[in-house]
């Protein structure tokens, strides 16, 4: 049974100043987020809702934004507050599965596909997920962490924790015949109120550097202003791509 802490949420998602959509979807607890958001949105979770994700329809492929809104729609059902790593890994197979058997039933759809980045925020500790560049990202007092690890060619991130290519070696879906994925999924100690969760899609990482984002995090204590904040530096800096961020920190008792 999932009981305290809580955790204060904000989330955004965007087109970017360059893409004509939002392929990008974003699940809050059971609330599922795509589009264009105007400003970010704020949540009070409690632990019986907090599962957080991030799914990036694969840019140039067919029906990205379906496929990232069939992911998050999949894994919502699948994974809750109580799910175990090995829960988060099976729940993930099955969803890549499912998006090959939707794409064979609509072969319109062929060759769709979506990354995908989720934090479950149990009682005593952090299940996180993810497939492809997405990234999850846990700001200490004094550091920026990622624990995420980018799907992506060896030698292809800059120093500043940028990508040099766009290329990633799996995603969910993605290819005109079935490939397995094989999700990363890792269990760590909860964050404490005085550290923050970052999910976001390569639109912000891509443009903006971890020492920015860190910078950022450490700054700022509003959330919601520091969700505000990461996505004007990607937008100042082209906003090439879709945007989305969730910022999350447990609550004091």
């Amino acid at each position: 049974m999932c009981t305290t802490p809580t955790w204060h949420v904000s989330a955004f998602t965007h087109r970017g100043r360059v893409r004509g959509s939002n392929e990008d979807t974003i699940a809050i607890g059971g609330q599922i987020l795509a589009g264009d958001l105007p400003a970010p949105l704020e949540f009070h979770l409690s632990s019986r809702a907090s599962v957080l994700m991030v799914a990036d329809g694969l840019g140039g492929h067919n029906a990205g934004a379906l496929a990232s809104r069939f992911v998050i729609e999949q894994l919502v059902k699948l994974i809750d507050c109580t799910a175990t790593a090995f829960d988060c890994a099976t729940a993930i197979t099955e969803t890549n599965q499912n998006l090959f058997d939707l794409m064979q039933q609509q072969p319109d759809l062929a060759g769709m596909g979506s990354t995908l980045v989720g934090a479950v925020l149990q009682q005593t500790e952090l299940v996180s997920f993810h497939v492809g560049d997405s990234r999850l990202y846990l700001q200490t007092p004094l550091h920026l962490i990622q624990l995420s690890q980018d799907d992506v060619p060896e030698g292809n991130i800059d120093p500043q924790g940028r990508r040099t290519t766009h290329g990633i070696t799996q995603a969910l879906g993605g290819s005109l015949g079935f490939i397995a994925v094989e999700p990363h999924v890792t269990t760590d100690p909860l964050p404490t109120p005085d550290e923050t969760l970052l999910l976001c899609s390569d639109g912000l990482t891509d443009l903006v550097s971890d020492d920015a984002i860190r910078r950022v995090l450490a700054r700022t204590a509003d959330l919601s202003l520091a969700t505000r904040r990461l996505a004007a530096l990607a937008f100042r800096r082209g906003g090439h791509d879709n945007i989305s961020i969730v910022v999350a920190r447990r609550e004091r008792a």
